[in-house]
């Protein structure tokens, strides 16, 4: 029983990093500039956004840095419900402006704004639950679990993304886009008509984000209960 309480404290614990590691991470635009290198973005938009088959133009001779930022205005705008999308432009080749998302990628955006908006007092409820918790354990100054048991806890967590690997990043990618989005709303893009899905090279990009950002999550909620050990 011992156990089980501490590996659902553990998890719970884990579930209040998101957010943080979420916001850390946005903060730097999710790595994209370094992934970018690491995952071959470059050479993807090369192949791909001359095929663009909604005449968008010359998307391939934009440079490295006006990708980041437009990826960076993504970030800002999704984390801010929603508001900039429509304003996310690059240049072509004669320096006219052509629009990045097309209305069915800004509706998709909005519906992940909407999300995160909708998660936000879901989070703050898990994070209230939580303080609780820790108060009342350095109230009875409770000791924590032997460094074993936790060890154990973090296994089993582990286990399950070993699972998601298991079963396949993609086909969870998009079970969850299934179980998550209106069913009128498209989330699916082909590279050959999305410059977004292209120079993001989805979903490659989302499952190093997700690694990192659960990696970071680990490290936050270690930390966490190394704090608490301190405290009690």
């Amino acid at each position: 029983m011992k156990k089980i309480y501490w590996g659902l404290f553990l998890l719970l614990t884990f579930l209040v990093t998101l957010p943080a590691s979420w916001w850390i991470m946005s903060k730097a635009d999710f790595f994209y500039s370094p992934l970018y290198d690491l995952i071959g973005i470059n050479s993807h938009i090369e192949r791909y956004a001359p095929k663009n088959m909604l005449a968008h133009l010359d998307f391939e001779k934009t440079s490295k840095a006006q990708r980041v930022e437009l990826f960076h205005g993504i970030v800002v705008a999704i984390n801010h419900h929603g508001e900039g999308l429509e304003k996310l432009f690059y240049h072509d080749a004669n320096q006219q402006r052509q629009p990045l998302l097309t209305r069915a990628e800004v509706q998709h955006l909005q519906d992940v704004a909407n999300l995160l908006d909708k998660l936000k007092p879901l989070m703050a409820g898990l994070f209230i639950i939580w303080l609780f918790i820790v108060a009342l354990i350095i109230y009875k100054k409770q000791p924590l679990a032997t460094a074993k048991e936790f060890f154990v806890s973090t296994l089993i967590i582990l286990c399950v993304f070993a699972l998601v690997l298991l079963i396949g990043p993609e086909k969870v990618f998009n079970q969850l886009h299934m179980w998550v989005f209106p069913d009128n709303h498209q989330w699916f893009f082909y590279y050959e008509e999305s410059l977004m899905s292209t120079m993001m090279k989805a979903p490659d990009l989302f499952g190093y984000i997700a690694a990192i950002w659960v990696f970071f999550s680990i490290l936050i909620t270690a930390l966490l209960i190394f704090a608490l050990k301190k405290l009690i």
